[in-house]
């Protein structure tokens, strides 16, 4: 094949240390995603309206930079075509804005907002730097589909891993460094995170191999950009992938305001929940195969969000019962934790599949609009979890809150996410079939593979 530079597969070790990317792009992101709505409102003083409005444009102005990056790659501007030195340049850096996010500079009202701006939108480019190569390195490193599967099941270890540590570690940090003083313990422990997670988001660059070149393509952005939108396996996974970020916005951005102003508990038990959404989805995520193996990749994903709508239900309407609680949040999170290893090999499997049936590759330019889509569902998700706190009337440090405000801090952590799995459900029906994606992409021999 054009561009091949030999036919090994990846080894165990391999796939296993791929997974590492993502531990470190998704503590990352979602150190933003679960604290920094909390930080700017109640810890740094921005209003809850202030920070929805950033939310939504600093983090959609910031996307545009994914399909530029996606260009830089098709077209070999940079690193000649290759996508590891994108993690050797651009991790650390990464890190380093993620504590800046975190660091109450101490400025006027105008100042601060500013500040919140400028460091959210670099940090944002930056991990767009990271995680669109990161993104395309299962199409570098092989061919096979069994094998991006696999590749995405370490890879959503790493992701929901990190959900688990954001949600387990960074409060107690918190509190450890700052001795109750927020505006000290934040940037303390988000200098740690960043350090952490910049190194981790190195790894792959060190260990992973790229097997086969991406194929240069000079072909102008609106061809591009055309091929994709007449690929109809890449438009559906963009899709449903996109809902799943604003799932993900709903629980990381509203978990502490459910479990203090709604079930009135301590903060804690809002970082517990996190927590258990990492745990249980990466049982989720080691079951994923076997359910695919047996009822195919469509089924994975609508029968495991079908029973986390149940769930939804279930936690909402049941007693406040912390044991429960936890239990049938574990089990909502181990079901849509079976989802993902499947959303991003339809990833790998649909960029392919329109290069056949398009004649165009449009390899970088279809992972980085596909990222970009994501972040522009993140920041939709993250402005909805803030204006859901003002369309309340949340009132910051109240004794109490108003049954109006507990009514929509409720709907925006379970009624978001459980229209969102049946709309999922929806819409993934109309992905091609398994035997049109074989029939399409011609993979190789399936061979045993080594491990998960």
């Amino acid at each position: 094949m054009n561009g091949t530079t030999n036919n090994q597969r990846p080894a165990l070790w391999e796939r296993m240390s791929f997974g590492f990317g993502d531990l470190a792009g998704n503590a990352l992101f979602g150190i933003t995603g679960a604290y920094l709505i909390y930080y700017y409102t109640n810890v740094y003083g921005l209003s809850a309206s202030s920070v929805a409005l950033l939310m939504l444009l600093a983090r959609v102005v910031d996307s545009v930079v994914d399909p530029v990056i996606g260009y830089l790659i098709d077209h070999r501007i940079l690193f000649g075509g290759r996508v590891r030195p994108y993690l050797k340049w651009f991790s650390l850096p990464l890190g380093l804005l993620t504590f800046c996010c975190f660091l109450p500079l101490p400025l006027g009202a105008g100042g601060r907002l500013a500040w919140a701006y400028a460091t959210y939108l670099v940090m944002g480019i930056l991990f767009s730097l990271v995680i669109v190569p990161y993104g395309l390195l299962p199409n570098v490193m092989t061919r096979n589909r069994e094998d991006r599967l696999s590749l995405s099941t370490f890879r959503m270890m790493g992701a929901t891993l990190a959900t688990f540590l954001v949600g387990s570690s960074i409060l107690p940090m918190v509190h450890l460094f700052g001795a109750g003083n927020e505006k000290l313990g934040y940037p303390l422990a988000m200098a740690v995170a960043g350090a952490v997670g910049g190194g981790l988001a190195l790894i792959p660059f060190f260990t992973c191999r790229e097997r086969h070149d991406l194929e240069a393509n000079d072909s102008p952005i609106r061809v591009l950009l055309g091929s994709l939108f007449r690929n109809r396996a890449w438009v559906i996974v963009t899709i449903v992938l996109s809902l799943f970020y604003i799932n993900l916005t709903a629980f990381y951005g509203l978990s502490l305001y459910y479990a203090t102003e709604v079930l009135h508990r301590p903060q804690y038990f809002g970082g517990l929940l996190i927590s258990m959404m990492g745990a249980s989805k990466v049982l989720g995520v080691m079951c994923s195969p076997w359910l695919a193996r047996h009822v195919g990749q469509k089924l994975t994903i609508v029968l495991p969000y079908i029973l986390s709508a149940i769930g939804l239900a279930l936690f909402a309407y049941g007693p406040n019962s912390a044991v429960y609680l936890v239990a049938v949040f574990g089990m909502i999170c181990f079901f849509q934790g079976m989802t993902l290893p499947v959303f991003y090999a339809m990833v790998a499997d649909s960029i392919d599949y329109g290069t056949v049936v398009t004649g165009v590759r449009a390899s970088g330019m279809a992972y980085s609009v596909n990222s970009f889509a994501g972040k522009v569902a993140w920041a939709v998700g993250g402005s909805l979890s803030a204006a859901i706190l003002g369309w309340g009337g949340y009132v910051p440090h109240a004794v109490t809150q108003t049954q109006t405000a507990r009514a929509f801090i409720t709907f925006g952590f379970l009624g978001v996410p459980a229209c969102i799995a049946l709309l999922s459900v929806l819409v993934i029906l109309l992905y091609p079939s398994e035997d049109e994606i074989t029939r399409t992409l011609q993979p190789e021999t399936p061979v045993a593979l080594e491990g998960i």
